[in-house]
C-alpha cells in the first residue's frame, strides 16, 4: 500500500484515489462532487491529454488527505498509442512523478451495466483497491428495473457497491466514506476474470528472472497489445531479453484463440453478460422513457436541425446581450483605475508602462471574460446534458459527404472554446483519414480568443439595431463569423475529399447517453476552471508580451520629439497669453498637442518603424500600420491584438488622465501618411475585414504545438498555418474591397 507521509507540520497521511470509467457513465460529475473547487488541471508528462486533480476530506479519517485523480475516460485498457494508453498507465502507476494508486474508484453506468463491467473486470485485475460507484440509479428505476447491489458486490468478490445519483448528489458521501474504508480493505480471495489459459501465460511471464511489479492487467496488455505501447513500455524496460518468452506466450494465445483480442473480449464480454443478467431485475414496465420521448423530437431528421439551430443562434445571441452590463462594469472598473492612479505618478515610463501597458493592454483583454462564461456555460450544459452525441448524430449526413462524419462534429463544437482540447478530442475517431481531417479543420472554428476581437469590432461598428423585433444585429453578424468557420472547414474537407484517392466514408457508431439534468455546481465548476484558466493567460502570458509591446512602442522615446514639442508648446502658451475669453481655444490647442506629440513618440518606436515598413502589404485589406502590428503580435496568441491596441492607442493618444474607451480612441484613429492621411481608418469594412482574418487564421502557438503532437511530425502544422493564413489574407481582402467599393461603407 503506497501511503506517503505529508508534511511534518499536518502529519497526515496522502491516499491516491484515481477515479475512472467509460465516457458518458457521469464520471466528471462525481468528481466534481467530490472535490468541489479543490481542483488543479496540467498535462500528463510527454503527451497531450490533460489530468485533473482534486482533493477532498472525510469526516472521522482526518489522518488521511485524499487526492483523487481523474482518468480519461474509456471502454477498455486496450490502447494503439501513448495518448490512449494514458488511462491503463495511470492505473498502473507507470506514469513519470505520479505513484501507482492506493484505490481506485469505478463509475459504472446502472442502466449499461453489461458494457460497463468490461472495464470494472479489467480494473480490478490492476491489483488496486476497488470500489464501484453504481451511477445514475435514479434512470435505472424510471426504465422499470433494479440492480441487487450486494449480490453484485459478491459476483465482483466482495467488491464495494455504492448507488449513485451524481445528478442529484446522492450517495456521495457514502462514496467518499467507503474509499476511505477501502485504503485498507479486508480480505478477499483473488477474482481472475479472465480465461485461464491467458492466466497461465502471464503467470509464465511473470515468472520469467528480473520482471518485477507487473500486475496481471498489466501483463494482459503486454500480451495482447501487439505493437503497442505496453509492448514498447515492457521491452524498452528489459531489452530484449524477454521478446522470446513473449512471442512463445503470444503463439500459445494464438493455437488457443485464433486471434490475441479474443482470448480477453470473449471471457470478458461473456462474463460481463452473464453477472448483469444475474444481478439484474426487469419490473416489465414498457413504458417509454423520458429519454426517448425527448429523442423522438430531438433526433428527427428536420426538426432536430432546426432545434440545434434555434440552439446556436440563442447561444450567439445571448453573448451580447447578457454579458453587455457586465462588460460594461469590468471597463468602468478599469477606467476608474486608470483615472486614479495617472495622477499620482508623475509623466515618465514606469506611468507609461503601467497605465498604457497593465491597465490599458491587459485591462482590455478581461473586459471579455462575461462573454467568455457564457460561451462556457452554452458548451458546458450542452457537454453534461447528454445532447452534444445527438447533435453530432443530427450533422453526421451533413457532413458525410465533404468527408468528415458526426465523430468530427464533437471535436468542432469543442473547438468554440479552445482549439487544443477540440484537436485532442479526436482521438476517438478511428478512421486516420478523417481523423487528420479532423484536426486540420478544427481550427477554424471560432474559438473563445476570438471572440474579444469580434466583440470590439462589432460593438464599435456595427449597430445595435433590430431585425424583425427580434434578432440584434450585432448577434447576427458574430453567429455569421462563427458560420463562416464552418463553412470554410466544411469547403476545405470537400477540396481535401476531391484531391485523396481515398473517398469512402466510414460508418458512425456513437454511444446515445441519458439525458441528465446538468448539476449547478458541476457547471459551475467547469465554467470557473475555464475562466481561470483564461484570466491566468490574461495575467501571464498576455501580460508578458503586452510588456514587450509596450517597450517596442515607447522606446527610443527621442529627445528630438521632446525638443520639438516644448517649443511648439512654448509658442502656443505666448499665443494665448493674457487672453482670457480664449482659455477653452488653449485647452484644445494644448491637447491637440499633446495627441501629436505621442503619435510622433509612437511613430519613431521601434514598433512604429517596423509597423510603417509592412504597411503597404496590409494596406489592400484596409489595415494602416498600427493594424498591422497588432494582428502580427497576435500570432502566438489571439487575444494579444485587443492588448496591443489598447497599448498603442494608449500610447498614440496623449490622454494619460483621460481614460476613454478603446472604442473611442479607434473611431478617432486617422490615416497619417499618403493618399488617405487625415480621414478615418476604421469604417465597417475595415472591422470586417479583421474580422474575417482573425476568423480565419491560425494565430495560436498552443493549436500547433497540439497538432504537432498529435500528428507526430511537422507537415500537418506547416500546412494548417499556411493554408489559414492564406485563406486569412484573401477574405479579408475580398471582404474589404467589395464592401469598400460596392457598398460604399
Amino acid at each position: 500500500m503506497a501511503i506517503r507521509v505529508g508534511s511534518p507540520g499536518t502529519r497526515k497521511k496522502t491516499v491516491t484515489v484515481a477515479i475512472c470509467g467509460n465516457p458518458n457513465c457521469g464520471k466528471t460529475t462525481i468528481f466534481n462532487a467530490i472535490t468541489g473547487l479543490r481542483q488543479r488541471v496540467a498535462n500528463y508528462p510527454g503527451v497531450t491529454v490533460e489530468k485533473t486533480i482534486g482533493t477532498f476530506a472525510v469526516a472521522e479519517f482526518d489522518q488521511y488527505q485524499f487526492n483523487l485523480l481523474d482518468i480519461p475516460g474509456t471502454y477498455s485498457l486496450a490502447a494503439n498509442s501513448p495518448d490512449e494508453y494514458i488511462a491503463a498507465r495511470a492505473l498502473f502507476g507507470r506514469i513519470e512523478g505520479e505513484s501507482r494508486p492506493d484505490v481506485v474508484v469505478c463509475v459504472i453506468d446502472a442502466t449499461n451495466l453489461e458494457r460497463s463491467l468490461y472495464l470494472a473486470f479489467q480494473v480490478m485485475q490492476t491489483g488496486a483497491s476497488t470500489v464501484v460507484a453504481l451511477n445514475m440509479m435514479d434512470l435505472l428505476a424510471q426504465a422499470g428495473r433494479e440492480i441487487d447491489l450486494e449480490k453484485l458486490s459478491r459476483e465482483l468478490g466482495g467488491v464495494p457497491v455504492i448507488p449513485v445519483t451524481a445528478s442529484k448528489g446522492r450517495g456521495i458521501t457514502e462514496l467518499k466514506r467507503a474509499l476511505a474504508d477501502a485504503v485498507y480493505p479486508p480480505p478477499r480471495p483473488p477474482m481472475d476474470f479472465y480465461d485461464r489459459r491467458l492466466i497461465a501465460e502471464t503467470e509464465a511471464l511473470a515468472a520469467c528472472d528480473g520482471i518485477v511489479g507487473y500486475s496481471t492487467a498489466e501483463l494482459v496488455r503486454v500480451l495482447l497489445d501487439e505493437h503497442g505501447p505496453a509492448e514498447r513500455d515492457f521491452l524498452a524496460e528489459y531489452r530484449e531479453s524477454k521478446s522470446q518468452a513473449l512471442d512463445t506466450a503470444r503463439r500459445a494465445l494464438r493455437n488457443a484463440f485464433g486471434m490475441l483480442a479474443n482470448a480477453e473480449a470473449a471471457m470478458l464480454t461473456h462474463r460481463a453478460t452473464e453477472v448483469a443478467a444475474r444481478v439484474t431485475k426487469d419490473h416489465g414496465r414498457p413504458t417509454r422513457s423520458f429519454t426517448d420521448r425527448i429523442d423522438r423530437a430531438v433526433l428527427h431528421p428536420v426538426g432536430g436541425l432546426l432545434i440545434l439551430a434555434i440552439l446556436m443562434i440563442l447561444m450567439f445571441q445571448s453573448i451580447f446581450a447578457w454579458a453587455a452590463p457586465l462588460m460594461n462594469a469590468v471597463d468602468e472598473l478599469f477606467q476608474s483605475l486608470a483615472g486614479f492612479v495617472a495622477p499620482l505618478m508623475s509623466d515618465g515610463p514606469l506611468q507609461s508602462l503601467l497605465i498604457d501597458g497593465v491597465i490599458g493592454g491587459v485591462g482590455s483583454v478581461l473586459v471579455f471574460l462575461p462573454q467568455i462564461v457564457i460561451l462556457f456555460v452554452f458548451i458546458a450544459v450542452i457537454e453534461d446534458s447528454g445532447y452534444m452525441p445527438r447533435a453530432a448524430f443530427l450533422v453526421d449526413r451533413a457532413f458525410g459527404w465533404c468527408g468528415l462524419s458526426g465523430k468530427s462534429f464533437i471535436p468542432m463544437l469543442s473547438s468554440f472554446a479552445c482549439a487544443v482540447p477540440g484537436i485532442m478530442a479526436t482521438r476517438t475517431i478511428e478512421d486516420r483519414r478523417q481523423r487528420l481531417l479532423t484536426i486540420i479543420v478544427a481550427p477554424l472554428m471560432s474559438c473563445s480568443a476570438r471572440l474579444p476581437v469580434y466583440t470590439i469590432m462589432i460593438a464599435a461598428f456595427v449597430p445595435a439595431t433590430k431585425v424583425l423585433g427580434l434578432f440584434n444585429v450585432q448577434g447576427l453578424v458574430l453567429g455569421s463569423l462563427y458560420l463562416l468557420g464552418i463553412v470554410t472547414a466544411v469547403l476545405v474537407a470537400l477540396v481535401t475529399r476531391l484531391f485523396s484517392r481515398r473517398q469512402q466514408h466510414g460508418s458512425f457508431l456513437m454511444e446515445m447517453p441519458s439525458y441528465k439534468m446538468p448539476t449547478l455546481k458541476s457547471v459551475f465548476i467547469r465554467v470557473y476552471t475555464r475562466a481561470k484558466s483564461f484570466v491566468i493567460r490574461a495575467g501571464t502570458v498576455i501580460f508578458a508580451l503586452t510588456i514587450v509591446i509596450w517597450a517596442l512602442s515607447y522606446y527610443p522615446h527621442s529627445d528630438e520629439i521632446r525638443d520639438r514639442f516644448t517649443v511648439e508648446r512654448a509658442q502656443i502658451e505666448n499665443r494665448f497669453s493674457g487672453m482670457e475669453t480664449n482659455t477653452s481655444d488653449k485647452a484644445a490647442a494644448l491637447t491637440q498637442l499633446e495627441r501629436d506629440q505621442a503619435g510622433a513618440y509612437l511613430r519613431d518606436s521601434y514598433f512604429g518603424r517596423f509597423g510603417r515598413l509592412l504597411e503597404p502589404a496590409f494596406e489592400p485589406l484596409g489595415w494602416d500600420w498600427k493594424i498591422t502590428m497588432a494582428a502580427l503580435a497576435s500570432f502566438p496568441a489571439r487575444e494579444v491584438v485587443i492588448s496591443t491596441l489598447g497599448t498603442i492607442y494608449n500610447l498614440g493618444s496623449g490622454d494619460v488622465e483621460e481614460a476613454s474607451l478603446l472604442t473611442d480612441k479607434m473611431r478617432r484613429s486617422n490615416w497619417e501618411t499618403g493618399p488617405r492621411a487625415g480621414t478615418p481608418v476604421f469604417s465597417v469594412a475595415v472591422a470586417l475585414s479583421i474580422m474575417v482574418f482573425f476568423a480565419l487564421c491560425c494565430q495560436c502557438g498552443a493549436t500547433l504545438i497540439t497538432i504537432r503532437q498529435e500528428t507526430n511530425g511537422l507537415r500537418y502544422p506547416i500546412i494548417v498555418f499556411i493554408y489559414m493564413t492564406s485563406l486569412a489574407y484573401g477574405g479579408a481582402w475580398a471582404v474589404y474591397q467589395i464592401t469598400s467599393r460596392l457598398v460604399g461603407l
